[in-house]
């Protein structure tokens, strides 16, 4: 049992005395009242109102809670630990096949003559030196010496980080030398030695995973919990109740994780060298630290990394780059070629084969030249006169190849013209805003207000066009009073207000349908429900308890509110493994509705009595024990099919690329508001149904109860579908920055084409732009 997770009885206790105060306040105020039915029906509504939203909390939690009972903490560590590994090699696999890295340039390393670190012995913890040996060699690897750290090539640092006995190594270089690129291949070698090993050895050697720490901020946050809190929202399927709760702070506390850090030299300048004190202080698994040299030099005169082996990227030997960029040609080069890789071999001197001295600029010539005849402007005499100038024409043809139409082929969607705008506008924002572009937060670059205007205006239009729909159909059949437009529309103004602002706190789509995790109720959906009950509730306690109606409709409306918000982002923010590819439909609805059953039952069980106490007060037991029932059975389908579907459409140890993020979200609210909307639509239809079966034939109320089903139908699974979505909002933003001229309005589509074109990489869920420099040379300012 995970102990971690006990439930303490104190919560309990109190919850208990607090429901025998309730209870003992309401029989006293239904003594003293005589038993007058509005003053019981404002008891009982008020009593449901606090008691709900109290009974699902406990309820999902004790759940939670109990599915994490008997499981044997070792076993779903390693489960979660293989799983994550399946991940990382899915993810970064794809990534060598983006970044072109199956045949890497051969770059070499050495052990780095700048001030950065102690002695070779102190590092290999050799008979001579400080013991700084913590670690053992990985199994199946030789423990590393002074030669195993002293040269080598991209191959090599595998063996200083299977075998280093500090467990601690700084990989430095310039910009383009290749850091990330050594990064993404020794993590895939690591992980390629871990999958060889035996069941039984295999758990004992860590998944090395790969991080970027310009989200760390290491004088707020430990590193352990930004690490764990990096891999849960990465790798969401961590949140699976199989492997128990906190799984990823339990990776990280039992070092199952080797940290891999790029992009240290991406931290604020004065933040360098906390975060330096902080590894060095708090690193307790292997580490391999990627940053650009000067920046790291900068950082260690204020804190150290000890025991740490620093091996710096060498450039490109000029002869070495003309030998790769041969080799990528056909086996007889074209007359370009030839003398282009003549020049580089005979002039190692020269401002082109000194630009060509790294990584970076060796794939831009690759990349950029697919005729060979655009390389006789990098031939001509005298055109360069420095290494910079060749670089800088190396960047600046990257978009005119990109967006060149190609002979035989149809033109692309996109022009030069306006792609080079917007990756312009693009590259401006991601230099401010960490290098990287996530659909999610794009939202962050346009005012707010615009689009919480929008949902407000867009939820008005559809609550005036439902009541209308209604009125309109409705109104002829037998005694009846509907809901005039206007009202409507300002209950719709509300809503989509309520929306907007709901959506625009929404972290990330892998917050799930609630957000931040500082959270912990999703308002938007909340709203949804409250007021589909609240108005259901109206109508059928309302014209029985005259003025006292409204109180008990409301009173129905904030439980049912409540209740859903919490029950929603308590169930609705973890995953589950995925079905198999054969379950069908009917074995999706079945296992969603299975696995969702709990959520379902923790919202449908206290609004099912809230609004059936509440219409029994009305019209006797039967109607009060009908309305009770539907209701609760369509928010027990409701959430049970949402909670349970969500979780099943997830799939283990897949990390899903930008694109896919964005279709996955999308279907998902699209699922999540049919779903809810089918549900309120069937009750608000047979409660609207039952009013008017007090004074109408059977048949007139089912018609009634039909379109009155029909047309909240269709307006709830637009709200809810809009409350959960963050691609909503972030169509929006499309849509301003497109006005501005900052962008297309398919935003997404633009996005994923220009990384089609190799112009853009995807690292996990975000866009980067390929090459760094790239963005660095279309960011900056044009010169007066």
């Amino acid at each position: 049992m995970l102990g971690t997770e006990r439930l303490r009885p104190w919560p309990l206790v109190g919850l208990v005395l607090f429901v025998l105060a309730l209870a003992g306040a309401a029989t006293l105020a239904l003594v003293l009242s005589g038993g007058n039915q509005q003053t019981v029906g404002v008891v009982v509504s008020v009593a449901s109102a606090i008691l709900t939203p109290l009974i699902s909390a406990i309820a999902v939690a004790l759940w939670r809670r109990r599915r994490w009972e008997g499981l044997d903490p070792a076993a779903t560590l390693t489960s979660a630990a293989d799983d994550l590994a399946l991940a990382v090699r899915r993810e970064w696999e794809q990534a060598v096949v983006d970044r072109r890295l199956r045949r890497p340039i051969p770059v070499r390393w050495a052990w780095s003559d700048r001030p950065v670190s102690g002695r070779v012995e102190d590092t290999v913890g050799g008979a001579d030196g400080l013991t700084h040996g913590r670690f053992e060699p990985l199994p199946g690897a030789a423990s590393a010496s002074a030669a195993t750290v002293s040269a080598g090539g991209l191959a090599e640092l595998f063996a200083v980080y299977a075998g280093l006995g500090s467990g601690r190594t700084v990989v430095l270089g310039a910009p383009g030398a290749g850091k990330s690129a050594a990064a993404i291949l020794t993590v895939l070698e690591a992980l390629a030695h871990r999958e060889a090993l035996d069941d039984e050895v295999r758990p004992a050697v860590p998944v090395p995973v790969l991080l970027n720490a310009k989200s760390w901020e290491p004088g707020r946050q430990s590193l352990h919990s930004w690490i764990a809190e990096r891999l849960a929202a990465d790798y969401r399927f961590l949140r699976a109740p199989k492997y128990g709760p906190d799984v990823a702070a339990r990776l990280v506390r039992d070092r199952r994780i080797a940290l891999f850090l790029d992009g240290f030299d991406e931290l604020a300048a004065e933040s360098q060298a906390l975060a330096l004190e902080a590894l060095d202080d708090q690193a307790d698994c292997r580490l391999m630290l990627f940053t650009r040299s000067e920046e790291y030099a900068q950082a260690v005169r204020g804190a150290r990394l000890h025991g740490a082996a620093a091996l710096e990227l060498r450039p490109v030997p000029a002869v070495v780059a003309a030998d790769y960029l041969a080799r990528w040609q056909v086996a007889e080069l074209p007359a370009p070629w030839r003398r282009f890789v003549q020049l580089l071999r005979s002039a190692p001197d020269s401002p082109l084969a000194r630009a060509l001295n790294s990584p970076l600029t060796v794939t831009l010539v690759r990349d950029t030249f697919p005729d060979p005849a655009d390389l006789e402007e990098l031939l001509a005499p005298d055109r360069f006169a420095t290494p910079t100038e060749v670089e800088d024409h190396l960047l600046d043809m990257v978009l005119p190849v990109a967006y060149r139409r190609r002979p035989g082929q149809p033109s692309g969607p996109y022009d030069l013209p306006h792609a080079s705008r917007w990756l312009t506008a693009l590259a401006t924002a991601m230099s401010r805003h960490d290098g990287e572009f996530a659909w999610w937060r794009v939202h962050h670059r346009v005012p707010a207000r615009v689009r919480v205007i929008s949902t407000m205006l867009l939820g008005g239009l559809v609550a005036g066009a439902t009541a209308a729909v209604i009125a309109a159909l409705t109104e002829e059949f037998g005694e009846r009073d509907t809901v005039d437009v206007g009202p409507a529309a300002v209950v719709g103004l509300l809503l989509g207000l309520a929306i907007g602002l709901a959506s625009e706190r929404r972290v990330s789509p892998a917050g799930g349908f609630a957000g931040g995790t500082r959270f912990r109720s999703n308002p938007g959906l909340g709203l949804v429900s409250g007021l589909s009950v609240g108005n259901a509730t109206a109508l059928t306690v309302g014209p029985a308890l005259g003025a006292a109606g409204l109180g008990v409709a409301l009173a129905a409306a904030f439980a049912a509110g409540t209740a859903t918000s919490l029950a929603s982002h308590a169930a609705l923010q973890r995953t589950d493994s995925a079905l198999p590819p054969q379950s069908g439909p009917a074995g999706i609805l079945r296992a969603g509705l299975t696995q969702g059953l709990p959520a379902g039952l923790a919202t449908g069980v206290p609004v099912g009595l809230a609004t059936g106490v509440s219409a029994g007060l009305a019209y006797g037991m039967r109607g009060g024990l009908v309305t009770g029932l539907v209701i609760g059975v369509t928010f027990v389908l409701a959430f049970g099919l949402i909670d349970g579907i969500s979780a099943a459409s997830q799939h283990v140890a897949a990390p899903l690329q930008p694109i896919s993020a964005w279709r996955q979200d999308r279907r998902r609210s699209l699922v999540v508001g049919a779903v809810f909307g089918v549900s309120v639509g069937v009750a608000a239809g047979i409660t609207d149904a039952m009013a008017m079966a007090r004074h109408d034939p059977l048949p007139v109320a089912a018609v009634v109860g039909l379109v009155t089903g029909v047309a909240v139908g269709v307006a709830t699974t637009i709200a809810a579908a809009l409350t959960v979505s963050c691609t909503w909002r972030t169509t929006l933003a499309f849509l301003q920055l497109s006005i501005r001229g900052e962008g297309p309005i398919r935003g997404m589509r633009f996005l994923e084409d220009a990384h089609q074109r190799g112009v853009l990489r995807v690292v996990g869920s975000v866009y980067q732009f390929r090459h760094a420099r790239l963005q660095d040379r279309l960011a900056r300012p044009p010169l007066p």
